[in-house]
């Protein structure tokens, strides 16, 4: 009788240990299938090619740099990423010289811009130490204010001043990896809008190459 009872003991304790286990893997298995968040400061280089489509085609290659923040949401093979880039580049005008008729001279306005891009897409492979995101979107950009140097005078303008198209936006496509905390992006971006507020097409290619930290 005291065996029976003492075997009836251990397996209702058995049991329980069954049960408190169980629930503790379900709850391990609840934590892992919530999405991660991760924030990330960054920084890079750019390039921006300014086609325009007139009677003789033609462009301009412009070199700048970039920094920014933003918040990235990975839920399994999926993820998305928000983010606000400041930018500084430049643009190749042409001013009507005063003393020669029909006489253009070209100046680099140089400007600074604001960049909304918000991005989609997968994550083909993902290890605790490393990681493969590839993406596309859509990129907001607003002009702010920049300058023309002529003769060593520096000349305040408003982007629309001098014929640039205010806000754009662009189609974006990219690849980034994470190395721990060390995340590399490449992005590349068309202009879905005009950059300019004249009737001359303009396409805009922008090539971004970041380096950032994880939080």
């Amino acid at each position: 009788m005291v065996k029976s009872i003492y075997s009836l003991l251990k397996y209702a304790i058995m049991k329980k240990y069954i049960i408190i286990i169980l629930i503790l893997l379900s709850c391990n298995s609840l934590m892992a299938q919530q999405p991660k968040l991760h924030l990330k400061a960054y920084g890079g280089y750019n390039t921006h090619i300014f086609v325009y489509k007139e009677i003789e085609k033609s462009k301009d290659i412009i070199h700048g740099w970039q920094a920014g923040f933003g918040f990235r949401v990975t839920q399994k093979k999926f993820f998305g990423e928000f983010d606000f880039l400041f930018l500084r580049n430049s643009v190749i005008i042409p001013l009507t010289d005063s003393l020669v008729q029909n006489q253009f001279e070209k100046f680099e306005f140089k400007f600074k811009s604001f960049e909304m891009p918000i991005k989609v897409g997968i994550v083909p492979i993902k290890t605790p130490l490393y990681k493969w995101y590839c993406y596309s979107g859509l990129s907001f950009r607003f002009n702010t204010k920049g300058y023309l140097k002529i003769n060593e005078e520096e000349i305040k303008l408003k982007p629309k001043e001098v014929g640039l198209a205010n806000p754009n936006i662009d189609f974006i496509i990219g690849t980034q990896i994470d190395i721990g905390w060390l995340n590399l992006d490449l992005m590349y971006s068309i202009g879905v809008t005009n950059s300019l507020t004249e009737n001359i097409r303009t396409n805009s290619h922008e090539i971004q190459l970041n380096a950032g930290i994880l939080f």
